[in-house]
């Protein structure tokens, strides 16, 4: 699909006539001489022009495009008065803020006599028919092709009536000048394609700027984007003072080329009369609104012209260049390329320098998110991927877990998880099905809290059976070794005995005075874990002789009996369930994380409702044979 944006083709239409030659009645203080002696004579403040402040406020427009799109963003200018003067065409070479400058000087100030902003509307709706370089170079007679551009009107109506008129008027130029377009063709379609001497404007964005005095009343509203002409043209109405006008362009611009600001604050500086001292500033850049894609997941219209505070920081160890950004870089230019602050950082980026941002936070901490740099004689911002080598790690409670910040050493163990599970291209049937196997059985039981595990708490008395029993297979010495401690804690759980001094400070107290449960869930999770493991022969003998030691002390009349209580509730990945045999099939444990990702079938926790179960689907009845034998009474 060739589908032109309408930002590919712009024109402004400025105002000439003598109303624009009068005062915008906003005072500037020309005099800036300290040294007033005797006699001296201050010189009055001046007030520019509302022509002055209309072209300043256009060529900072064109500034702020063409800095961020040396290619593809065209913008032409028309200046209307007795007649329409344009300034400059499509082609590449006249794309510069140095022609049009030209072309303005060219024109001159205001004079006096008639004229008025209609024929430069209607010039610059003709402008839109003719092709840009880029349209010439593809074929018009593709169905999809879309011609389409903006037209920003810089004048001055009386009231709302006027500006409507104006609109009716453009609208009306714009259907003649497609009539023109479909009429005039070329004797054959390979000419009509190389050489269009016009082209139909498909849509017309109307932006009509209603400028006024400092001190002037207008009877002009705003008015929102309207529709007209079934959808050949939108209009808009907007009403600016001479002052306000540059900053309201500014402003436009962002919409208008899908941009953003960010606000680099703390930005140090020395002082312009004491070179000893230093200050931070704050600068506004400009650049495309891609690169808040990381910050602002999702915003509204009114968010996206409001600007991204980062703050600067330039950490040790960082290299000059954009070379840390793994991802796409977009221009920079500034918003206001005149003041001081902004001259010093392009001037410190261009001495080969660059800049990390963080994104400022209230708890304190450092994310790096972006850098700015020059390369090629430009200013580039870029997004950092991930986590920098010179980022403060961030905080456990800042993670999914929320505030839970007792986990149990996760960095190291977590860390060990990972190297026994590593992945690694295998050849033969199974590899990967044996890899989904180990990784099931490393993550059925792994507790994630020190609060929600005994078992990994009490360190030595627990080793090495903690450690042997996650192996794929086991030896007879390491059975044994296993089977030692087993017989170990049933031992100290006989003397009513349970190391304390283990365990870690929070938990002494909660678990003081009660042996009893505390033995209870330390069998339970050594179950948990064994039988997760209970794949090969040797772990099966071992799960035997650990449900032989716990049906010691717990079961009545020496039957065994096996039980897996809940350990806790604060890990997603404790142990909830029960089983009584060595079949695997009869014991129901909670989803781990893999369980979840692969959505393995799981088994039901208990036996559907025999009712249920024969009535099949139709409506089960609840006790069916209680009307029988009411019926069989009587």
């Amino acid at each position: 699909m060739i589908m032109f944006p309408i930002n590919h083709k712009t024109i402004f239409v400025l105002d000439h006539t003598p109303y624009f030659g009068i005062s915008s009645d906003n005072p500037i203080d020309f005099d800036v001489s300290k040294s007033r002696g005797p006699g001296y004579v201050p010189l009055p403040p001046v007030c520019k022009s509302l022509w002055t402040c209309s072209v300043e406020a256009a060529v900072e427009y064109c500034r702020i495009v063409w800095d961020l799109f040396p290619e593809g963003k065209l913008i032409r200018f028309v200046v209307s008065d007795a007649a329409a003067h344009i300034l400059n065409t499509w082609a590449v070479a006249q794309q510069n803020l140095t022609h049009i400058l030209n072309g303005l000087c060219l024109v001159g100030p205001v004079r006096r006599g008639a004229g008025g902003d209609v024929v430069g509307l209607c010039a610059a709706i003709e402008a839109l028919g003719e092709p840009s370089p880029a349209q010439s170079s593809r074929p018009t007679t593709e169905r999809h092709f879309q011609n389409r551009g903006r037209i920003i009107c810089i004048t001055s109506a009386r009231d709302d009536d006027s500006i409507r008129s104006l609109a009716e008027i453009a609208l009306n130029a714009l259907v003649q000048q497609n009539k023109k377009a479909s009429l005039v063709q070329p004797s054959s379609s390979t000419e009509a394609s190389a050489n269009p001497e016009s082209l139909v404007v498909h849509h017309c964005h109307l932006v009509i700027v209603n400028v006024t005095p400092e001190k002037a009343e207008t009877r002009v509203n705003n008015q929102p984007l309207t529709e007209m002409g079934g959808g050949l043209m939108s209009v808009e109405v907007i009403v600016s003072r001479a002052s306000a006008l540059a900053n309201l362009l500014g402003r436009l611009v962002l919409p208008h080329y899908k941009l953003a600001i960010t606000t680099v604050t703390g930005i140090p500086m020395k002082e312009e009369q004491n070179a000893s001292s230093s200050a931070n500033y704050d600068v506004e850049i400009i650049h495309a609104a891609e690169a808040h894609a990381g910050l602002r997941a999702a915003q509204t219209a009114a968010e996206a012209l409001e600007s991204v505070v980062l703050r600067w920081w330039t950490p040790r160890g960082a290299e000059g260049g954009a070379s840390g950004c793994s991802g796409p870089l977009w221009r920079v230019t500034p918003a206001d390329v005149a003041s001081r602050p902004s001259a010093c950082l392009v001037n410190f980026l261009l001495n080969g320098r660059s800049v990390t941002l963080e994104v400022p936070r209230k708890g304190g901490g450092r994310s790096a998110s972006h850098v700015l740099a020059a390369q090629g004689g430009e200013l580039w911002i870029g997004a950092l991927g991930g986590r920098t080598p010179y980022e403060d790690p961030p905080a456990l409670s800042e993670g999914v877990g929320g505030r839970v910040t007792d986990y149990r050493r996760v960095i190291k163990e977590f860390g060990a998880l990972m190297q026994q599970n590593k992945l690694h291209p295998l050849r033969g049937a199974g590899a990967n099905s044996r890899a989904r196997a180990r990784l099931q059985r490393h993550t059925t039981y792994w507790p994630l809290t020190i609060s929600s595990t005994l078992i990994f708490n009490l360190g030595s008395i627990m080793e090495p059976l903690t450690r042997l029993v996650v192996q794929e297979s086991l030896t007879d010495e390491e059975v044994d070794a296993c089977r030692g401690v087993l017989l170990s804690l049933l031992g100290m759980e006989s003397r009513h005995e349970l190391p304390s001094a283990q365990l870690p400070s929070n938990m002494r107290g909660k678990w003081s005075g009660r042996r009893e449960e505390q033995w209870r869930q330390v069998w339970g999770e050594l179950e948990a874990l064994v039988r997760a493991h209970a794949a090969a022969p040797a772990h099966r003998a071992l799960l035997r002789t650990l449900l032989d030691c716990r049906a010691h002390n717990h079961a009545p009349d020496g039957e065994s009996r096996a039980t897996v209580i809940r350990a806790t509730t604060d890990s997603p990945l404790s142990p909830v369930g029960a089983g009584n045999g060595a079949s695997n099939s009869d014991v129901w444990a909670p989803r781990n994380v893999l369980e979840t990702l692969l959505g393995a079938p799981r088994p039901p926790r208990r036996p559907d409702f025999a009712g249920r179960m024969a009535a099949g689907n139709r409506v089960a009845t609840l006790y069916p044979h209680l009307q029988q034998d009411v019926e069989a009474q009587h």
